[in-house]
């Protein structure tokens, strides 16, 4: 099994165990353990988060950071800290993306986060997933848009402040900055009359259309908005925003030393803009590099071969002679 250990934890595959405090007299206290897949996205020197970068140069006051100041800090399984992000007037705008490179219908089943709002002016308001796409990735003078996710108009999900909640966007409906023949007039755009539509129906109009982006996004038009994400599932993994690294122990044994997993280079992204929401992600949000984390391959220890006993010649009524005990594989 592979162990992971982080800031007073100890993961091993699915549980995990912390110490708190110091000393053997402290309680052992369980801690969620993120899914096998994660991804930990860990502020550098400069407070960049690879494999993530902001999108505009200028987000006129827009912030984002790791923090651990939310109560609590973090979403069921995420660990100790998240992603916070924001906007003190409805100029500024937070958001951060990468590249990715897959169909649109491999989102469905995956796309999910968490998000949190501490405070807002609009109280329905939370952070967007946005993927930026390509319908018709054969001709590159059309076929960009960006469809974005908010929870304000997905009327079933909660907008509930000061906690954790969990968006399954990949099964919910979604706006487009742009039309897109077949499925988003221009009168749509940005989730204006009926607008919104499931990641289905963009596939239905337009077969080979293309993620070529993500990006988590607070945009312009949330004053005061204070919110939190955690946990970005995608196709290929899943973002856990972190204040310390993580140790990985390779092979998941006591027997092995940790080692820390590696965190790419922040990637370059052009200039972008977005306001409130919707407006494009890749020409006006920026593109995104790609990047992540691999996970440590499984392992375990072999066990010591057992010894069996010889049985003596007179029909095996007398003891066997102990056998030595078997050598610990850690020591």
């Amino acid at each position: 099994m592979a162990a992971l250990a982080a800031t007073g934890a100890l993961i091993v595959g699915g549980s995990a165990v912390a110490m708190v405090g110091s000393g053997n007299a402290d309680p052992l206290v369980p801690l969620p353990v993120a899914a096998a897949g994660t991804t930990y996205v860990v502020p550098d020197a400069d407070g960049a988060l690879a494999p993530f970068a902001r999108t505009e140069d200028d987000p006129k006051g827009g912030t984002f950071e790791v923090s651990d100041e939310f109560v609590p800090p973090a979403p069921p399984l995420g660990g100790d800290a998240a992603l916070r992000l924001q906007t003190p007037d409805g100029d500024a705008k937070a958001a951060i993306g990468k590249a990715e490179n897959s169909p649109l219908g491999d989102w469905i089943t995956t796309a999910a986060y968490s998000a949190y709002q501490n405070g807002a002016v609009n109280e329905d308001q939370f952070p967007s997933m946005q993927l930026v796409v390509d319908y018709d990735p054969d001709d590159p003078k059309v076929g960009f848009s960006t469809l974005t996710y908010e929870p304000i108009y997905n009327t079933t999900e909660s907008t509930e402040p000061n906690v954790w909640n969990r968006y399954e966007a990949g099964t919910g409906r979604w706006c487009s900055t742009r039309a897109i023949p077949g499925v988003i007039e221009e009168g749509q755009r940005s989730c204006s009359n009926d607008g919104t539509k499931l990641l289905s129906e963009f596939i239905t109009a337009q077969p080979d259309i293309r993620v070529t982006g993500l990006v988590i996004n607070q945009g312009r038009g949330n004053p005061g908005l204070d919110a939190g994400v955690d946990l970005v599932s995608t196709p290929s993994t899943t973002y856990d925003f972190e204040l310390t690294a993580p140790e990985v122990i390779p092979g998941g044994g006591e027997c092995e030393e940790p080692t820390l997993p590696e965190v790419p280079e922040l990637p370059e992204v052009p200039e972008g803009e977005h306001g409130g929401g919707h407006e494009d992600g890749g020409q006006q949000d920026g593109g995104h590099e790609d990047g992540g984390q691999d996970q440590p391959e499984d392992g375990g220890h072999e066990q010591p071969s057992d010894g069996g006993h010889e049985q003596p010649d007179n029909g095996g009524h007398e003891d066997p002679e102990p056998q030595p005990e078997p050598e610990d594989p850690c020591k």
